[in-house]
């Protein structure tokens, strides 16, 4: 059942803060998710990030990506080759936005590569003058990337094997639908800038809150702690000292239901810091989630969705 994907969430009855701007006031939106699942999921009265509150601890949370995500979300613990060329189509849309970046001698790493599908390929546009690295909690995934598709995975969590990786070592990181399942996306971004080279290129890709894509009861999950808007992307590149190139909404299944953006990590010399912050309204971000539920239902969305999915998948 749905109900197994769950990860423990934290048991304190204390006001978990927002880990974009600090605050402790939010407003509340929904108190169930995926299957029913008991999830409380809200909306920061001053800077409309929507997130869920509790969150796991981190411990927990490495324990559930570590031996549970792949297992009850994709049924997936022991991959194969078939899995493998079931995730080629789901990554073009993102390697088609990466190859701008993807030039010879390029050192790439990629956060969250499960089987390594979307690193294989990038790989394959560059090769063999590229150097490339995955990180990937889940060891059964990490193996198969390692064993069968001979790339160089470490097996964990970005806060667990960082210390690995030399500073300052690669033109590209990439995280593909990966940042809404941190503990702290702020603490992500400021290890990431720290492994990227002075001009190097964060692209980073989630699911835009402002076009769910779905029903909410079905967007709102547990592995999912952090709902982004194009604003409060950008607020959290802005926050962790990165330069803004673009954030775009993109279509997915349904229009612009993706978010891809790319960030720049400045030298030294350009750094500076930002004091004016762009925000969402809570309010405004409610109601604009209540309409898209509406929209959802009223114009046959779910149908449009499975017809263009399967598009997708064969094209």
């Amino acid at each position: 059942t749905r109900e197994r994907m769950k990860p423990t969430v934290a048991t304190t009855e204390e006001k978990q803060v927002c880990d974009l701007c600090g605050s402790g006031r939010y407003q509340v939106f929904a108190t169930r998710g995926r299957g029913g699942s008991k999830l409380t999921t809200v909306i920061c009265e001053d800077c409309g990030l929507v997130y869920t509150n509790p969150r796991p601890t981190e411990r927990e949370n490495s324990k559930f990506y570590h031996t549970s995500y792949w297992g009850a979300y994709k049924n997936q613990s022991a991959p194969d080759e078939r899995f493998f060329q079931r995730r080629l189509p789901k990554i073009r849309p993102m390697l088609a936005q990466l190859r701008p970046f993807l030039k010879p001698g390029v050192r790439v790493l990629e956060i969250g590569c499960s089987v390594g599908a979307l690193l294989w390929s990038m790989k394959e546009v560059v090769g063999s003058t590229g150097q490339f690295t995955g990180i990937e909690p889940h060891e059964g995934h990490a193996q198969f990337a390692r064993e069968k598709k001979g790339l160089d995975v470490h097996n964990g969590l970005l806060e667990e094997v960082s210390h690995k990786l030399k500073p300052a070592s690669f033109d590209l990181v990439v995280m593909n639908h990966v940042l809404e399942h941190t503990i702290s996306p702020t603490a992500t971004l400021l290890t990431v800038k720290k492994l990227l080279k002075p001009h190097g290129h964060y692209v980073v890709e989630v699911p835009n809150v402002e076009a769910p894509g779905s029903r909410l009861s079905h967007f709102f999950h547990v592995a999912h702690h952090y709902c982004f808007s194009p604003r409060t992307l950008h607020r959290l590149a802005q926050k962790t000292g990165f330069a803004v190139k673009r954030v775009d909404s993109l279509d997915g299944d349904l229009p612009g239901t993706r978010l891809n953006a790319v960030f720049e990590k400045p030298t030294a010399a350009e750094a500076h810091v930002t004091t004016r912050f762009i925000r969402d309204d809570a309010s405004e971000r409610a109601a604009a989630l209540r309409r898209y539920e509406r929209w959802y239902w009223l114009t046959a969305a779910s149908f449009r969705k499975k017809i263009t999915h399967w598009q997708r998948q064969r094209g």
